[in-house]
Order: structure tokens, then C-alpha cells, then sequence
């Protein structure tokens, strides 16, 4: 652990992660060992900007936001609405060039690990405003 405390004083942390994953084909993926997480953890600022980046768009080859910047919370509601609450800033990306992809929904009890539980998943992505399609707009409310 000393070698990771030495490297994370000596870099910023989140410049070594975008080093790392710049596009370099790597036969193993970088991981980091519990207590190195809690000491990064533990060292980033509580008042530090959320960055949140649109999922990329017509990717040849890929499907889904897997690596794409994304947040998955999953528990009982009461849990969901505790992380939710501490994450609004999120809510400032629903604006005019960009927009939320949320999805909310119950999970299967079957594959639950405890099945007297209910429990949920939250999910959210952020994506690019679209220009719309070409052609007329629809009329609403008439």
C-alpha cells in the first residue's frame, strides 16, 4: 500500500486514470485493492463538480453504455432515495443540449438474493439533444 499512497501523492489521481485508458489495449485491467480505494475515497473533495459526459453516439460495434459515464444504484428505496438525494447535482444536466436517460423499475424477486424484499434498480445516463426529425412538428393538445 505504501507504493500506492507514494504514486497518489505524487499524481492526481484522475489524470493517471485518464492516462491509463487513453486507448492503450491492455491484457489485464487496472485494479486497485480496498484499502487503496478508501484512502482514494477518503481523499477527494466533497464539494468537487459531478462530470458527467453524453454516452457516445453510432459507435460501429457497440451497443449499450457499458464504460460509458453512468450510474447504477440498486437496493431498497429507501436506500435509492438516500444516494439520490446526495447526487441533485446530476439534475442540472436536463437542459437544452443535453439530457437525462433514466430508468426506474422494480427487480425480479426470483433472482433477487433475498426474495421477501422488495428491491429496485436506478439507472442514469446522459445523452446529447437530438435536432429532431426533419418534417413538420406534431400538433399537441388539438
Amino acid at each position: 500500500m505504501a507504493a500506492f499512497r507514494e504514486f497518489f501523492e505524487q499524481h492526481e489521481f484522475v489524470d493517471f486514470v485518464l492516462n491509463e485508458f487513453d486507448g492503450q489495449i491492455q491484457a489485464k485491467p487496472w485494479s486497485a485493492k480496498k484499502p487503496e480505494i478508501i484512502q482514494m475515497w477518503s481523499n477527494l473533495r466533497q464539494d468537487a463538480p459531478i462530470y458527467l459526459t453524453p454516452v457516445s453516439q453510432n459507435v460501429p460495434g457497440k451497443s449499450g453504455t457499458y464504460g460509458e459515464d453512468g450510474i447504477r444504484v440498486t437496493g431498497s428505496w429507501p436506500f435509492i432515495a438516500s444516494v439520490l438525494g446526495r447526487m441533485k447535482d446530476i439534475l442540472a444536466y436536463e437542459n437544452p443540449q443535453t439530457k437525462l436517460r433514466l430508468i426506474f423499475r422494480g427487480v425480479d424477486q426470483s433472482r433477487s438474493a433475498n426474495p421477501d424484499r422488495q428491491s429496485f434498480v436506478f439507472y442514469v445516463n446522459l445523452e446529447e439533444r437530438g435536432r429532431g426529425k426533419a418534417g413538420r412538428p406534431r400538433k399537441i393538445g388539438l
